[in-house]
């Protein structure tokens, strides 16, 4: 049985129209023709009226002509009704409204003849059923598929020179649909109503160039705006930027899909089917993939590596600097390892660009390649987005983004985790080996996104802390088992340990991802191959190697930015090597000539850091790990973090963040960056940590775990109890409170503050899943809020009144009470 996509035969009566178009163009076409349409209705001209002399004209999918500030399509019959998809980029745009490149829209979309009419309309495959089943016409109904704009046929070329079957092409003049307010092909809502978007002003709207190839369109429009709040240049009142729109067309024979499973990470998409179960909707999943074929299927069963039909390509762009060139095609290359464990050899192949004598037709535009495209731009990052079939799943083309400024990112990641054991970091310019590798890890990276892997933020964890240290392990292993994880640089690594590798590889994961996903299952249907599939599973998931996670912020298992089993311990060693590197700063940023911009930068990356291990020791305290399981396999898909490991967390806080890191404080570089700062950054630093401790979704995880487990929880009175004493521990001992420490107790105070008088904000809804909610005023958050204020009260009462203190600290805890007092009663 076939599947359709409802969208697929909403209209079937329209074939017909389609396929009655050949006889009515050559009559429709003529002057009778015109007249007995009536004279309100827009005439057929002859082709030669419209398209005259003066037109630009490109083949391709389409022929597209440009007349004067007019943009004609002239479109085969044969491909009326074909599927294509519809997608917008941001090509350029204004400073702070995202990146050049950035997808803004993708829809699937067909045209259709409507008597003398073109119909652009939408298509969805949200909702599928098939066509056999009783259910299928009434599913039909219901989705029925929007027109996003009506065209007049001006003319029909009768003589067009198509590739197509059918050599009748109808005319449209399209320049409205890209010059007026189409939402599917400007600015997205939310950044409308986040810049105050009045308009799309038409008189500074135009249609800049566009291109046909082989198997799609390519229009780039210039957009501007009228906006009451522009995110640049305030005082124009406009917003420009300069839209890409492509036409693709889908495959006529669409690929098998597979069957996403959510242990092994691939992005996806989704289907309600109707057809599956008369109780209940079935959501049907399937992963983004290339579609690869063995070109010897006998081999290939005989275990053999074989070549693929057609391998995936990737080009180079033009403007790529040469001497990078090599790097970068390393890191496409680099995925024929995994690629190798799917049955593949040459599965995927980088080539520098044709030059105009090669292929004068070569353009990064062309959905027949795929391009890593290089932007001169301040921006420091990359990106690796994919274009694919919504009905399968096939990834048809990628575009990878390379910013620029994306190597001074790498070199600061680079520096501030690797420098204190690593003699290549300390500098603020590599050697151009050194920042070929970054270049080429960052390429490998942003690759995998294209062939459908997303971040595996789990994968780090599986690696022991201590392995970290080894030159044996971490020279075969890499940093962690995937380099979808977002674990940069060997941060653990201590000076003495010799020989160590610093960088993350293609690593165990990915390979298993890739065989996962890509490896044929010859003669297996997407349903029937799913017992295959989920062997392949359970075969390795004894192994935490093999594990898959998205970022959380309650499991300390999948984590950002973070190495090893143990948050606690490689965040030490990594507090150890900032301890090393914050001395050598001056000398490893030196330049003849120039200013001390570099040294505040890397001093700035050295907070930075930091931060980023107290938010991976912060995941720990009301910590739940996950691992991901469906039925057959053994154990709990949650785990509460034990109460040990979580009183250990917050001696790390006591010790690394309450204790002021005064080590950060060097006057031999605050000195060179700064006239002040060092004071106010010590507070954010510190009250940061105490915020985080304080989040409400943390503090109700504390709640439900002693609900559910009682006295072998960590509960939110002994957290709260263990936080108060480590922040204000100078009451017990009666040492005076420097200028770091009042600031945290104050930050501690405006906490508790916010925790009695405010809710936390309704994350979007993307991110309602990475948080836990919680309504604080109804539940235990703030009766436990209120009685650590009042027994601070009475702590720093005694304090006061055993006398000793110095001036500074006696006036910041007679503060504190009135703070106290006027939180418990702010009325009075």
């Amino acid at each position: 049985m076939r599947r359709f996509s409802v969208a697929a035969v909403v209209l079937l009566a329209a074939v017909s129209l389609g396929a009655c178009a050949k006889g009515q163009a050559q009559t429709q076409a003529t002057p009778q023709a015109n007249a007995r349409n009536g004279q309100d209705k827009p005439k057929i001209k002859p082709y030669s009226e419209v398209i005259t002399a003066e037109a630009k004209t490109d083949s391709g999918l389409f022929v597209v002509h440009r007349i004067e500030d007019k943009l004609y399509y002239e479109i085969p019959m044969g491909l009326l009704d074909r599927e294509m998809l519809l997608v917008s980029r941001r090509a350029r745009t204004a400073a702070n409204i995202g990146y050049g490149g950035m997808k803004n829209n993708t829809q699937t979309v067909r045209w259709q003849r409507h008597e003398n009419k073109i119909l652009l309309r939408i298509v969805s495959y949200q909702n599928v059923a098939d066509d056999s089943l009783p259910i299928f016409e009434a599913v039909v109904n219901a989705n029925f598929e929007p027109i996003v704009m009506a065209f007049d046929i001006a003319a029909f070329n009768i003589e067009a020179d198509s590739a197509q079957t059918d050599t009748t092409a109808t005319v449209i003049d399209v320049t409205d649909l890209f010059t007026t307010d189409v939402p599917v092909l400007g600015l997205s809502r939310a950044t409308r109503d986040q810049y105050k978007v009045q308009s799309l002003d038409k008189k500074r709207t135009f249609v800049n160039w566009a291109k046909s190839f082989p198997r799609n369109i390519e229009v780039r429009v210039v957009m501007t705006y009228a906006a009451q709040q522009p995110p640049s240049n305030s005082s124009t009142g406009t917003i420009s930027v300069e839209m890409n729109h492509s036409m693709v067309l889908l495959p006529e024979e669409p690929m098998q899909p597979r069957i996403w499973d959510e242990r092994v990470g691939y992005f996806s998409v989704a289907q309600l089917d109707y057809g599956r179960s008369d109780q209940k909707t079935i959501t049907r999943r399937y992963i983004t993939r290339w579609r690869l074929e063995p070109k010897d299927t006998a081999a290939f069963l005989r275990g053999e590596l074989v070549e693929p039909v057609k391998p995936i390509v990737y080009y180079i762009d033009p403007a790529t600097p040469e001497k990078w060139r090599p790097y970068l095609k390393q890191g496409v290359e680099d995925w024929n390892v995994a690629f190798a464990e799917a049955g593949y050899r040459n599965a995927i192949i980088a080539k520098d660009p044709p030059t105009p004598e090669e292929d004068p037709e070569f353009s990064p535009e062309d959905v027949r390649y795929s391009v890593i495209r290089w932007f001169p731009s301040p921006v420091q990052n990359a990106f690796g987005p994919h274009v694919n079939d919504p009905r399968t799943g096939e990834i048809l083309e990628s575009d990878i983004g390379w910013f620029h400024n994306v190597m001074n990112l790498l070199r600061n990641w680079y520096f501030v985790q690797t420098a204190a054991a690593n003699p290549e970091a300390r500098g603020v310019k590599f050697n151009d080996e050194v920042m070929g590798r970054l270049i080429r890890f960052v390429a490998a990276h942003e690759v995998g996104h294209t062939l459908g892997l997303p971040h595996n933020m789990k994968a780090s964890s599986a690696y022991p802390v201590d392995s970290l240290r080894s030159a044996s392990f971490t020279c075969s292993m890499g940093t962690a088992p995937a380099i979808m994880d977002y674990a940069r640089f060997n941060y653990v690594a201590q000076p003495e340990d010799e020989g160590v590798c610093f960088m993350p590889d293609i690593g165990p994961y990915d390979k298993y991802s890739i065989m996962w996903g890509y490896r044929p299952i010859i003669g297996e249907t997407s349903d029937a191959e799913r017992a295959t599939l989920d062997s392949w599973i359970k075969d390795k998931y004894d192994d935490p190697v093999y594990h898959f996670g998205d970022a959380s912020s309650s499991d300390p298992t999948s984590l950002t930015e973070a190495l090893g089993d143990d948050a606690v311990l490689a965040s030490e060693y990594g507090i150890a090597n900032l301890k090393r590197i914050v001395p050598r700063l001056i000398e490893w940023s030196e330049q003849d000539l120039e200013d001390y911009a570099e040294l505040g930068e890397l001093y700035g990356q050295v907070t930075a850091q930091w931060n980023r291990y107290m938010g991976h020791v912060a995941v720990i305290i009301g910590g739940i790990v996950q691992t991901r399981k469906t039925y057959g396999q053994e154990g709990p898909v949650y785990e509460f973090i034990p109460e040990e490991a979580q009183r250990r967390a917050m001696r790390f806080f006591a010790a690394q963040a309450f204790t002021p890191p005064t080590w950060m404080i060097d006057e031999d570089i605050l000195l060179r960056i700064e006239n002040v700062g060092s004071v106010e950054r010590m507070r954010i630093l510190q009250v940061r940590v105490v915020n985080l401790v304080l989040d409400p979704g943390r503090m109700q995880r504390l709640i439900e775990t002693e609900a559910r487990i009682g006295d072998d929880a960590y509960s939110l009175g002994e957290m709260l109890d263990d936080l108060r004493g480590a922040v204000w521990s100078e009451l017990r001992t009666g040492r005076s409170i420097d200028i770091y420490r009042r600031n945290l107790q104050r930050g501690y105070l405006e906490r508790i503050e916010w925790l009695m008088t405010e809710e936390p904000p309704t994350p979007p809804a993307f991110f309602a899943a990475f948080v836990t909610s919680v309504n604080v005023s109804q539940s235990d958050i703030r009766p436990f809020a209120r009685g650590e204020l009042v027994t601070l009260k009475r702590e720093i009462t005694r304090a006061l009144n055993r006398g000793g203190l110095d001036r500074a600290t006696r006036l910041h805890l007679q503060d504190a009470i009135v703070r106290i007092d006027r939180i418990l009663d702010p009325e009075n």
